[in-house]
Parts: C-alpha cells; sequence; structure tokens
C-alpha cells in the first residue's frame, strides 16, 4: 500500500473511533436523563396516591360530619363560662330605705 493511501485509512478509522465514541457518549446521557425522568414519575405517581388518599380520608370525614349537631362555641372573652340554653340576668338589689 502507498503511504498516502495508508494515511486515509489511518484517518478514516481514527474518524470512525470518534464518532463512535461521540455515539456512546449521547447513549449514556439519553440514558442517564431517562432514568431520572422515569424516577420523577415514579415520585410524582407515589405523591399522587399519597394526595388521592388524603382526599378520600377528607371525604369520609366530611360525609362524617354533622354540622347541625355541633355546639356552638363558648365564649369566654369575659372568664365566665356562657350558658348555651338561656341568657343569665343578674338583677341589681337595694336595700330597703327604712
Amino acid at each position: 500500500m502507498p503511504v498516502v493511501s495508508r494515511g486515509v485509512v489511518y484517518s478514516l478509522i481514527a474518524v470512525v473511533f470518534v464518532l463512535l465514541l461521540g455515539i456512546t457518549a449521547l447513549l449514556s446521557v439519553s440514558y442517564h436523563r431517562h432514568q431520572r425522568l422515569e424516577d420523577a414519575t415514579i415520585d410524582f405517581q407515589r405523591n399522587l396516591t399519597q394526595q388521592e388518599s388524603k382526599i378520600v380520608e377528607l371525604q369520609t370525614k366530611l360525609a362524617n360530619c354533622d354540622t347541625a349537631q355541633a355546639a356552638p362555641p363558648t365564649d369566654t372573652s369575659w372568664g365566665t363560662s356562657a350558658s348555651t340554653d338561656s341568657v343569665q340576668v343578674i338583677k341589681k338589689t337595694t336595700p330597703p330605705k327604712w
């Protein structure tokens, strides 16, 4: 083989080798991105399942909640307990005049 054609063959082999390395690097990057996407998808599905279970739990609590029987909150702003059935009236008594 002449020297010129031998150099061309070596150059072509080097180019093919570099292209194969580039393809390998691109495939590696693509694989790692795919793995991250798959992990994110699994995490998203897990979070979605947890949120769905919370929604179902809150719906059952809401269905079991009866607001008509709920007692009104006690007003303790004056330090006395308020009666929910009747209002207490404080009468002022004056001593009799003799």
